[in-house]
């Protein structure tokens, strides 16, 4: 029991950290087809500060924390009732992401970001999650496999 413990300690921050990590590649996956329009921009916007190349860390430094919350709270609750369904992480995923993003004011969709792009890397995060800790939730031992 106490391996158990420790094994989950160890592998639920683990999976959120893979979670939120393929959730950042599906985005940037998702949105990297609008990269080209920029190159279009005049280079006085470049030279007034708009310079549109976003780096992985300044992405990770914006969402990071908008999205860790919701998913840390949804990673607690399958450790804590050892909900081991991959459509829960899926979903919960998802809500993770919408969450902060329908609360941002109106017109935060852009070139960059759109609904669906959000709530697919919200799934992909959820359902990675899912494949490295996800599937072993909780402390409750495992069920007998299906007949």
């Amino acid at each position: 029991m106490l391996a158990r413990l420790a094994s989950r300690i160890l592998f639920a921050p683990v999976g959120l950290v893979c979670g939120l990590f393929a959730g950042f590649l599906t985005l940037a996956f998702l949105s990297s087809h609008d990269f080209a329009s920029f190159c279009d921009f005049p280079d006085e916007v470049i030279l007034l500060g708009y310079d549109m190349s976003l780096t992985t860390v300044a992405v990770a430094m914006l969402l990071g924390p908008l999205m860790a919350a919701p998913a840390f709270v949804a990673v607690m609750i399958s450790e804590m009732f050892s909900i081991r369904s991959w459509t829960y992480h899926a979903i919960a995923g998802a809500i993770a992401v919408a969450l902060p993003w329908s609360i941002a004011p109106s017109g935060f969709e852009g070139p960059l970001f759109n609904f669906s792009s959000v709530l697919a890397a919200g799934f992909i995060g959820g359902l990675t999650h899912w494949a490295v800790a996800g599937r072993k939730a909780g402390l409750a031992p495992e069920g007998p496999p299906p007949a």
